[in-house]
């Protein structure tokens, strides 16, 4: 019989050994590099000054556990990765110096790498892709207000270049194949 946990009492959760990727902790201390995660200490004080902990599913301090006993997929699925604003405030109030702002981007990398970006962030790269703009902003209403209030036309942008650089980075196959040839 394989051993159990639980990770977080409210999550009512429980892992077995076969959860855990051994592989998941060693590669996460690569990415960050000097940067360790092995230096936190689980005080929680990343966690106590989140300005969007009441959103999320892992508080600051329970990633870092998680990510440091190799639940992967749960770290992965896990909402904390897209809902923090990046704010810094965890990183700057850690005693231990974890830069848990640069974890959860390499996290977001892999999330994505793995196809799972959630629909607000795709449709993001589907405006850039057929537009060049994150946020299209377009059609003769948006023109004549510009116009009206004195403000310069919307500069145009070459979606060409941006298409590039989402060939380039390699995140375009999140797009649809229809989708990757771009509207100019």
């Amino acid at each position: 019989m394989s051993q159990s946990f639980r990770i977080r009492a409210e999550m009512k959760e429980l892992y077995t050994l076969d959860d855990l990727d051994k592989n998941f902790r060693r590669m996460l201390s690569e990415k960050v590099g000097g940067k360790s995660l092995l230096s936190c200490i689980q005080c929680g004080v990343c966690s106590s000054g989140c300005t969007v902990s009441e959103y999320i599913d892992l508080q600051p301090h329970r990633m870092v556990a998680s990510c440091l006993l190799g639940l992967k997929d749960l770290v992965l699925n896990s909402n904390a990765i897209w809902i923090c604003s990046l704010c810094n405030k965890c990183t700057e109030r850690c005693p231990k110096h974890v830069d848990y702002s640069f974890l959860l981007a390499i996290l977001r990398n892999l999330a994505v790498e793995r196809g799972r970006a959630p629909e607000g962030y795709v449709q993001v790269l589907r405006n850039m892709n057929s537009t060049g703009l994150a946020i299209p902003l377009s059609g003769p209403s948006v023109a004549r207000r510009r116009e009206k209030l004195g403000i310069p036309e919307i500069p145009t942008t070459n979606a060409e270049q941006i298409r590039k650089i989402i060939e380039l980075t390699g995140i375009g196959y999140l797009l649809k194949p229809e989708e990757k040839g771009g509207e100019d």
